[in-house]
């Protein structure tokens, strides 16, 4: 419990400096963009996760956690960077003129271009594979575990054109990972650190004052697929899937945000605690 409570005060710690930190540097070095206001905030302000993950890996692998799955949660973070890599990439050199994944695959496919969102969603991809092969033993499960952070990661990053609401989709992930799954005790330390740093950057976020950019979104939505990996049975993995295989399908046709607002039950959730 002690430890618990250090990763949980630790996260919110980093999450509440890394903020005021990262309004003045990306000020300081023009790395803004218009949110749907039009107004010009900080973008990518996702690097305090990216950090404070860099920061949890120093200090697990000074201490030298004993035993395979501190290890293989180890690794699953360093992977988690690599996502967050590619989504910074996307976020600083990406052309916003391209959509959707039919929209990054028809670029390759008729332009042979290769967009930053397609390099970056090969990369998640990858990333997903790699985790996929520690955390399972049968081919199955290898399967359903790489469709599932691949889409978590992406999942996340859909819901990101609004103040809060891909923070709000990341809690949805962590409460389902507690509702409907066990989280392992070697999990919990890194579920509550993460958990106490996205509510440290809410008052940023919620009040449109910086953008999780692709940085933090696919960070995000991939730390919660592997909290869903290691939580939940392979049944409640592939209905998950199915859910999100399903929700992607309608997004490349259609808006989110149209669909939520026509919803009066989403449309509160996604009101809920935006100042603007």
């Amino acid at each position: 419990m002690l430890a618990l409570a250090f990763w949980a005060g630790s996260g919110w710690l980093i999450g509440w400096w890394g903020m005021r930190a990262i309004d003045y540097i990306f000020c300081r070095f023009g790395w803004l963009a218009a949110n749907y206001r039009g107004e010009m905030i900080p973008l990518g302000y996702g690097l305090v996760f990216s950090m404070a993950l860099l920061v949890y890996i120093i200090i697990c692998a000074t201490v030298a956690q004993n035993g395979s799955n501190g290890q293989e949660l180890l690794l699953a973070c360093g992977l988690s960077l690599v996502v967050s890599l590619a989504g910074w990439l996307d976020d600083r050199i990406g052309r916003y003129d391209v959509k959707g994944i039919r929209g990054h695959f028809r670029a390759l496919w008729c332009e042979r271009r290769i967009t930053t969102g397609a390099a970056k969603a090969g990369m998640i991809m990858s990333c997903s594979l790699g985790i996929s092969f520690l955390s399972a033993s049968s081919f199955g499960e290898r399967v359903v575990n790489a469709f599932l952070l691949a889409l978590a990661a992406n999942f996340i990053n859909l819901l990101d054109v609004r103040p809060g609401r891909a923070l709000k989709g990341f809690w949805l992930i962590m409460l389902l990972c507690l509702a409907a799954g066990t989280v392992p005790e070697s999990v919990l330390p890194l579920f509550a650190y993460t958990l106490m740093i996205s509510f440290a950057v809410a008052p940023y976020d919620f009040s449109g004052r910086a953008m999780l950019g692709d940085t933090g979104a696919n960070l995000l939505g991939f730390l919660g697929g592997i909290f869903c990996v290691y939580a939940w049975s392979l049944s409640v993995k592939c209905i998950v899937v199915t859910l999100l295989l399903g929700l992607h399908f309608y997004a490349e046709g259609a808006s989110l945000t149209v669909a939520i607002e026509k919803n009066r039950i989403l449309r509160c959730l996604d009101q809920w605690g935006r100042v603007r």
